[in-house]
């Protein structure tokens, strides 16, 4: 009888350990990559700021970087931006996203994809928001350069664009997460 429960204790325990894995590891395995970026969520009073210096025109691409839990893609549908898209490593963010989105009535207008920023193209968005870390900034300045269009805006929420690379129209305050606009020229 005691060798069967240690048996089911055993099996339990390695249950435990592995559904956690399967739970923790999109959250952790991003400490392990080249720049650290935490999910960290945007504020309302960030998402407030970010939609007050973006206007969505018919023919507006958007796309967020980093998308987290999706709450600026999501707005950007709600501000009539016709296509709004989210792309972020972490594939359980990805899934909560697409759900909110369902939820919200959005998800015509809206897609999140699992995806790599460092290797995904830019090329057809002319609105971009980032949410760096400040590792990465740099890197991700000069990967906007060479695959954003003339006249693509672009939001940098938290840390600037590298300044060698690119002059910020306006410095937005909010506190502790400052959002900067720039514009492709």
């Amino acid at each position: 009888s005691s060798g069967i429960n240690a048996e089911y204790g055993g099996a339990g325990f390695v249950g435990c350990v592995t559904a956690s894995l399967a739970l923790a590891g999109p959250f952790v395995t991003p400490a392990l990559r080249r720049h650290v970026l935490p999910y960290v969520p945007a504020t309302e009073t960030t998402v407030e700021l970010i939609f007050k210096e973006l206007r969505a025109v018919p023919s507006s691409r958007f796309i967020d970087l980093g998308s987290g839990d999706g709450r600026v893609v999501i707005e950007a549908a709600k501000k009539g931006f016709p296509i709004a898209h989210g792309i972020e490593l972490n594939i359980w963010l990805v899934l909560f996203s697409r759900w909110k989105s369902l939820v919200s009535g959005t998800s015509g207008r809206t897609a999140f994809k699992r995806a790599d920023l460092w290797k995904y193209d830019l090329s057809s968005y002319n609105t971009i928001v980032v949410f760096g870390g400040e590792s990465m900034m740099e890197e991700i300045s000069q990967k906007l350069k060479r695959e954003t269009k003339p006249d693509t805006d672009i939001i940098a929420c938290r840390f600037p664009l590298d300044e060698t690379i690119w002059t910020a129209d306006k410095l937005i305050e909010d506190g502790p997460n400052p959002l900067w606009r720039y514009r492709q020229i």
